[in-house]
């Protein structure tokens, strides 16, 4: 039997209902500066591959803004204030589970724009039902295209962003899409207007198969290809023949006022924006010419320069009436993440547009945007009593070449009562030039900061993880750190170390904790003395942990092992972006910890989430920094105290007066019980997944399609625990 299956069946079998409960509150009035000048929107999260759109959100009349970050799958919903955008994270739970892309347009003409995103091959609708809350319905989990022998759907693959438009200017919504074979542009034409005389009618027509007749190489053009023919792209390295399509992105707009739509394009492995110029019409359109540097010559402005995938978005960012120009990446892992949001203002008309360039850094300059990923740490780096951050990250791209890595230090300028925090430093102490790879002799990446007294001399050491998996010692003297051992300990847990230092055993010394790539967690217990640490064991899958294994094989494990009152609390960040918490630590620490569902579980800003907590405002509670894959950071306060001194059971203690078989079940299992009522299986993390009225005896479930693991099943106020195989 797996260590796995022991754990779980030991959480069955052994009922233990001692754990913490913290509850945390979004807060945006901690104060966060940079070169005197306060970032106005500090927590909005970072941005690395963002799609742009409008939607009216707090149904007000006016159009806000909403940020689809393709890294991480990250919604982040911006209020439109009288011209300013505030970030308003709450909206994001209006929106249904998304991924890859997300594109917001008016599919039926109601006035209020709905959700247009990748699903299986092609895309979904939902619709946007709101009154008087933001809502939304699906309408179709896959758009079909009537191919005239048969319905298939339309092909849009998920590294693309098709173009959504009114192509003939009947009054509905078509799409533009390139085809599974790549290099022509299909036309589904939408049927809805001609069928039914209204939008609201998901019917679409096969019209073009290749539409504007052109073919697309890799930044390359053939115009006017009858028939979908084309001579050959002349390639200088391989024989005369067309390239395979591999990612594009497609805006579709009228440029230059003639009723008919032109097109930008972005392309996967290029910086660039091509404009294709139609000089046909809307019903026949024919691409005449291509500007390859778009928007220059066409604004006499600099062109797009997004060194890979460019995507543009037209929406009215200005408020003033006319549509602005967007330009980000559509990369995910290659992607410009610290300047990714260009602003072009339109000073002309929405179909006669006029591109002036404003900024490399649109909503990022007004947030806390540290490139990519976020590892945050609290610590006094200045000894005056105040807890300062520091935060890690994956690095600031630059094209080319490896990211930067360093670390980014947030001195806290305040109070104790009332923190404010000023971004003094963004590559603190110099790491990103500092060769931590000592095999390769350049620095490391995925810098993962943790502070402790290794040496007994009374001030706090540095101890930094990173990509490979390794460890590396900076000895503190005199507030500088200097690098002592790399590779310490030639500890190396594979890739993604995530350390703590902590007394775990509470010897009075300081072991490691770390996370790492595959979700479980390691325990360096140390042997050595208050004066002379020594790690010389690793302990692996400590605590029978392995965070997010019911969605992904890599689970990016975050570990912060906590102090609550005299008692051990284990939080864990994870590739989701979900808060794992566990107990059963303090004489436990070569056994099984216990998974419980904890508030902390409801925090999310992002996937690939590490975290700090600590009080930070003297009022005996903790409060939580939480960094995300986008780069960037969300601040959480505490409203009650972090507590496990009393035993507290969050279910109910009622009799439990039924059976369930078998258990563990494989399939289906089977509740049997006199009792009649509502039913409802609950994950670990506190969301109800199946829900139904016992009528009769017995009722049966289908349980093939839950993901393996523990779950809670209710009946009338009663629980008992389920094991799903």
């Amino acid at each position: 039997m797996t260590l796995k299956n022991l754990f779980l069946l030991f959480f069955i079998f052994c009922f233990t209902s001692s754990f913490s409960q913290m509850t945390l509150n979004r807060d945006t009035s901690l104060t966060i500066t940079e070169n005197g000048i306060a970032f106005s929107s500090a927590f909005s999260g970072g941005i690395n591959a963002g799609q742009f759109s409008e939607i009216d959100l707090n149904l007000d009349g006016k159009m806000d803004l909403v940020v689809f970050d393709k890294s991480g799958n990250k919604i982040s919903p911006f209020i439109n204030d009288n011209g300013n955008y505030i970030y308003a994270p709450k909206y994001r739970s209006a929106f249904p589970k998304l991924h890859d892309w997300m594109l917001l347009a008016d599919y039926n003409c109601d006035g209020k724009n709905d959700i247009y995103t990748y699903s299986s091959g092609g895309m979904a609708i939902y619709e946007n039902t709101s009154s008087t809350n933001l809502s939304f319905s699906l309408i179709t989990s896959l758009v079909l295209s009537n191919y005239g022998s048969n319905n298939l759907n339309i092909y849009i693959s998920p590294v693309d962003i098709p173009a959504i438009a009114d192509i003939d200017y009947d009054g509905d919504l078509d799409i533009l899409t390139f085809s599974i074979l790549g290099g022509f542009v299909e036309y589904h034409k939408n049927m809805a207007m001609e069928l039914t005389g209204n939008c609201d009618t998901v019917a679409f027509e096969f019209s073009e198969s290749c539409w504007g007749l052109f073919y697309e190489g890799l930044n390359s053009y053939i115009l006017n290809c009858p028939n979908c023919q084309c001579p050959p792209i002349v390639n200088p390295n391989a024989a005369d023949e067309k390239q395979k399509h591999a990612g594009s992105t497609l805006l579709a707009i009228d440029i230059d006022n003639d009723n008919d739509m032109d097109l930008v394009l972005g392309d996967v492995s290029y910086n660039n924006l091509n404009l294709l110029i139609n000089g046909g019409d809307n019903q026949n359109a024919l691409m005449i010419s291509v500007d390859s540097i778009f928007p220059q010559n066409h604004s006499n402005t600099i062109a797009a320069d997004m060194h890979v995938y460019p995507a543009t978005y037209y929406l009215d960012v200005t408020n003033d009436g006319v549509k602005d120009l967007i330009v980000t990446t559509n990369s995910q892992n290659n992607s410009e993440n610290f300047e990714s949001s260009w602003l072009y203002k339109n000073a002309g008309q929405t179909n006669n547009p006029d591109f002036n360039f404003v900024q490399t850094n649109f909503l990022q300059s007004d947030m806390i945007d540290l490139g990519k990923s976020a590892f945050p740490t609290f610590y006094d780096y200045n000894n005056d009593s105040l807890l300062d951050l520091v935060v890690g990250n994956y690095g600031y791209h630059v094209a080319y070449n490896d990211p930067i890595s360093s670390l980014a230090l947030f001195e806290n300028t305040g109070t104790k009562d009332i923190p404010k925090y000023d971004l003094i430093d963004r590559d603190w102490q110099g790491i990103s030039t500092v060769n931590l790879n000592t095999n390769l002799n350049i620095p490391v990446l995925n810098i993962s900061p943790t502070f402790g007294d290794l040496d007994g001399d009374g001030d706090k050491d540095m101890l930094l993880g990173d990509a490979d998996g390794e460890l590396h010692y900076f000895n503190n003297q005199a507030g500088n750190f200097n690098i002592t051992l790399p590779n310490y300990f030639s500890i190396d847990v594979g890739y993604f170390s995530q350390p703590q230092l902590v007394d775990v055993d509470r010897d009075g010394l300081l072991d490691i904790i770390i996370g790492e790539q595959d979700g479980s967690l390691n325990y360096c217990p140390n042997s050595g003395t208050v004066t002379n640490a020594a790690f010389d064991t690793i302990i692996k899958n400590w605590g029978g942990i392995d965070v997010d294994t019911n969605y992904f094989s890599s689970g990016y494990s975050s570990p912060k092992l906590i102090d609550s009152n005299g008692v051990y609390q284990l939080f864990v960040g994870s590739y989701t972006g979900t808060i794992y918490q566990f107990t059963n630590i303090d004489g436990n620490l070569s056994g099984q910890f216990l998974p419980v569902y904890s508030t902390a579980a409801n925090l999310w800003d992002g996937g690939k989430c590490a975290f700090a907590l600590a009080d930070i405002n003297n009022d005996n509670q903790l409060e939580m920094i939480l960094g995300n894959l986008s780069g960037g950071i969300a601040y959480f306060s505490s409203d009650t105290l972090l507590n496990d001194t009393s035993t507290t059971n969050t279910l109910n203690n009622k009799q439990t007066n039924f059976s369930i078989y078998p258990n563990p079940a494989n399939g289906q299992v089977t509740i049997e019980s006199s009792e009649i009522g509502i039913v409802k299986i609950i994950n670990l993390l506190g969301k109800t997944i199946y829900k139904a009225r016992k009528s009769s005896y017995l009722i049966e479930i289908n349980t093939s399609k839950f993901a393996k693991g523990i779950y809670i099943l209710q009946l009338n106020g009663m629980t008992s625990k389920v094991l799903i195989q």
